[in-house]
This record gives C-alpha cells, sequence and structure tokens, in this order.
C-alpha cells in the first residue's frame, strides 16, 4: 500500500494518506468498494434465521392469540394469511433477522397478536402496516382518478 507523507516543518504535525492502489502493479487486493458490497448484500439477504422460528411447533406453525403464522424456513420468512401471491402482502425485515410476510387480508389477526413480537419488531410492523395503508390509500384514488377522466372523455365525445 502506498503511504504518502506530508510534514508541515513550522508546526511539526504530519498528515498521512492512503492509497487503495496495489503497490507495484501486483495483483489487485480487496477494494473498500468490494468489501462494502459484500457487506451491503449480506445485509439485504440477511442470513440470520429469524428469532421466532423457535416458538414453532414441530409441524412449523406458531399459534398465538387470533394468529396462526407458518414458518417458512426455506425464504427465512414468518407468513400470516396466504401469501403465495407477494404483490397481495406486506413484508417487514424484522430486527434480529428474516422478515414476516402477512396478507393484506390477515391485517387484523396481526395487530390482535402483535405482542408476540419484541418492541423493536413492532414497531417495524406498525411503521409498514401504515405506510402501506397509505400507498393502498393512494393507489386506489389514482384508480379513482382515471375513472373519473375516462367518463369525462366519454361525455366529451358525444
Amino acid at each position: 500500500m502506498n503511504i504518502e507523507g506530508i510534514k508541515d516543518t513550522d508546526t511539526q504535525r504530519h498528515i498521512y494518506t492512503h492509497s487503495l492502489k496495489p503497490e507495484d502493479n501486483k495483483a489487485s487486493r480487496s477494494t473498500f468498494l468490494e468489501i462494502f458490497n459484500s457487506r451491503a448484500q449480506d445485509y439485504v439477504q440477511d442470513k440470520r434465521p429469524c428469532e421466532y422460528f423457535d416458538l414453532a411447533d414441530q409441524n412449523g406453525f406458531i399459534s398465538y392469540k387470533s394468529a396462526v403464522f407458518v414458518c417458512n424456513h426455506k425464504n427465512n420468512t414468518l407468513e400470516l394469511g396466504n401469501c403465495s401471491d407477494e404483490r397481495n402482502c406486506i413484508r417487514v425485515k424484522l430486527s434480529k433477522g428474516g422478515s414476516l410476510l402477512v396478507n393484506r387480508d390477515n391485517i387484523d389477526d396481526l395487530l390482535m397478536s402483535i405482542g408476540m413480537f419484541s418492541a423493536k419488531d413492532q414497531g417495524l410492523i406498525m411503521q409498514a402496516v401504515m405506510k402501506d395503508k397509505m400507498a393502498q390509500a393512494a393507489k386506489q384514488k389514482s384508480e379513482e382518478h382515471e375513472e373519473v377522466d375516462k367518463l369525462m372523455d366519454m361525455v366529451k365525445d358525444e
């Protein structure tokens, strides 16, 4: 690694800069960006197992109050409701690993059983539910606006 030093003779302070270039054109080493990208990829994939899997029975189900959660070890998710179509689901990344996948039709069951989760996860869940509710309202308003535009176009044509 190349190190360049700058010496200020008046104040006797030294400033050193480091270069990420390999010395003498040797085989390239891992750079900061390669390390950062690999760590970021690990974070996004979040390979830590979901901590709530420990609460499951031998069949992989967690029954808490009115909700029955399914432990999906393959996808590292805790699922509530029919999660076969993720477009109709809310995904919440859990604080200690894994994620919660909830069908929008089962939000009430989730909120009734929110006491099962840690305080940090409860906050993440509530935040995700509120964001999804606002997004769904905006989507519905946009669709209604498109319908009104179509009706206005039909009236103009007549």
